[in-house]
């Protein structure tokens, strides 16, 4: 596997991630599909990308870039987690989390110049963005919107991402 191929497994991996995180939110017969479709969609992603496929001119990968990148990303994830505790605000963490991934994608787009990886971080963040503003689960009752759209969302993001590699 190259290394385009290794990242997008990766991304799909942090899909199911994502996507469980989503479907746990959801009322139990929805639940447990919601699941099972997480994990059949991640599976088959990561079986397709590690099947022998043509080998595509490797790309430019500039690691000092993405490692500023990913300790950002860290930091970030690290400094809203406590604001938001401190806050009281713990029903945000999953978008706010989503969207910092998401910018970090804008990291990775320049460290390697992959318009995949900007299409990745627009669309995170759009997605958790829009998801901030949905109901929680105190809010509707029993479904928190919230979760369910910036999880689901995000792993879509992702699992589309991840198959972009295939095409």
């Amino acid at each position: 596997m190259d290394g385009r191929t290794i990242g997008s497994v990766v991304g799909v991996a942090f899909g199911c991630a994502w996507g469980i995180a989503g479907a746990t939110a959801l009322p139990r017969p929805w639940r447990v599909w919601a699941l099972g479709s997480c994990i059949g969609i991640s599976t088959v992603l990561i079986v397709a990308l590690a099947l022998p496929h043509k080998q595509r001119p490797s790309s430019t990968f500039r690691g000092h870039i993405y490692g500023m990148a990913v300790a950002f990303e860290a930091a970030g994830i690290f400094a809203t987690i406590w604001l938001l505790r401190q806050l009281a605000l713990p029903q945000f963490l999953l978008p706010a989390i989503g969207l910092i991934v998401g910018l970090h994608f804008l990291g990775l787009w320049k460290a390697t110049d992959l318009r995949v990886f900007l299409w990745t971080a627009l669309s995170m963040c759009l997605v958790c963005g829009l998801a901030a503003f949905l109901p929680g689960a105190t809010e509707n009752g029993s479904v928190d919107v919230r979760r369910v759209v910036a999880g689901l969302g995000s792993a879509l993001v992702l699992w589309g991402a991840g198959g972009k590699t295939l095409v």
